[in-house]
């Protein structure tokens, strides 16, 4: 029998055993793995247009608003091609509980559209909503959660004068992310008594080689204007509403070392009780002529096996994971991650990587162990 046989033999002398060690590999590869693909989803882009567009804000905080002559200074700006004035409020539909919160959002029809290409609303819905001056648009999420249909009258709680706001679905906008229900500005303003002022700038520049150029642009622009605004690119928009939730790096890699460690920490055990239920066993290898290195080689390898079994089956983990997370964030706002959790090579290498490191290093200290003891008192111990 060959050392590969012997290895083998001593992985099916325990089948339990063996078969839960490499399952705690599979999941611990799996799941670090997920957790790689989930923060490069986080870095990338979730539209064809996200990567192009820029936002400005006021400085202060998000919730002051922007006089709407800044509207004319960034148009004139190098690098932009359109730039709508955007208002948003939180609405509630019914009542006041968290899961009827409405997203309102606010624009010039012609603006909106044109820098928010994604919505893809049909040319008819288009022309009825400019048709009706207290009309809205609405995204398909809340269509379906909320169950309405193109003509039904809304009246959301909202904080504007008399505490709510009326408006009826002209249509519905083809981009299956969005959650949101639009109005004209000019209605807006009036409800809010609050007109020439813009919560945000949203500008769409000419190519997203441009993105920067206009971001520095604006940013050198504003700093010392009246009103100081902020200017970031989308992508970072979205990161900070998603650090409000706290920090989602470390919340990745806090969770990514202690799978690490608890894996350590299984896999040392199971090498440690294979080492004392062979202790006569290596014994007798010494006996016959087998070096230290190589009865503590032997046992090396059944941890290095337990690692790259594990990170065989961990592979096709990642790619359960990530479909389950795609089609349970599917119907949200953040459904626009879902085709984005497909693992690349750089992501299943790293998790393999991890995986064999710490099988290697799990293997380490029982096998330098077992090797080191007298031939004598290895024989001598009851197996």
């Amino acid at each position: 029998m060959n050392r590969a046989g012997f290895v083998l033999k001593q992985v099916r002398a325990r089948p339990l055993r063996s078969s839960l060690t490499v399952a705690a590999f599979a999941l611990s590869v799996g799941l670090l793995g997920f957790l790689l693909v989930l923060n490069d989803a986080l870095q990338k882009d979730w539209s064809q247009y996200q990567g192009q567009r820029v936002i400005v804000t006021a400085k202060a905080s998000m919730f002051d608003r922007l006089p709407i002559a800044y509207l004319s200074r960034i148009e004139g700006t190098p690098g932009v091609k359109s730039v709508a004035a955007f208002d948003f409020i939180l609405a509630f539909w019914k009542d006041s509980r968290p899961e009827n919160q409405v997203p309102l959002g606010a624009s010039g029809v012609d603006e909106l559209l044109d820098v928010y290409r994604e919505a893809d609303v049909p040319a008819a819905a288009v022309a009825a909503w400019k048709a009706d001056p207290t009309g809205c648009v609405v995204g398909p999420i809340l269509m379906d959660k909320f169950g309405w249909k193109v003509g039904d009258r809304l009246v959301l709680k909202a904080p504007v004068r008399g505490g709510v706001l009326e408006t009826t679905i002209r249509g519905v906008m083809r981009y299956k992310l969005d959650n949101g229900v639009y109005v004209h500005r000019k209605y807006f303003e009036g409800m809010t008594g609050e007109p020439g002022k813009a919560a945000m700038f949203w500008i769409l520049a000419a190519t997203k080689d441009d993105v920067q150029k206009v971001t520095n642009a604006l940013e050198k622009a504003f700093d010392n204007a009246p009103y100081p605004a902020n200017v970031m690119t989308e992508k970072q928009w979205q990161l900070m509403f998603m650090q409000m939730l706290g920090n989602v790096k470390a919340l990745i890699g806090s969770i990514g070392l202690a799978t690490a460690f608890a894996l350590l920490l299984i896999t040392g055990n199971t090498l440690a009780m294979t080492a004392r239920e062979r202790r006569g066993e290596s014994g007798v290898l010494r006996v016959l002529g087998f070096g230290r290195l190589e009865v503590a080689g032997l046992l090396l390898a059944e941890a290095v096996f337990y690692g790259v079994a594990g990170a065989v089956f961990g592979t096709g983990l990642i790619y359960a994971f990530g479909r389950f997370a795609g089609d349970a964030l599917d119907k949200t706002q953040l459904a626009g991650m879902g085709p984005l959790l497909v693992p690349d090579a750089g992501s299943i290498l790293v998790a393999v990587a991890a995986s064999g490191l710490l099988a290697v290093v799990a293997g380490v200290v029982p096998a330098v162990g077992l090797s080191r003891r007298p031939i004598a008192e290895l024989i001598r111990e009851p197996r």
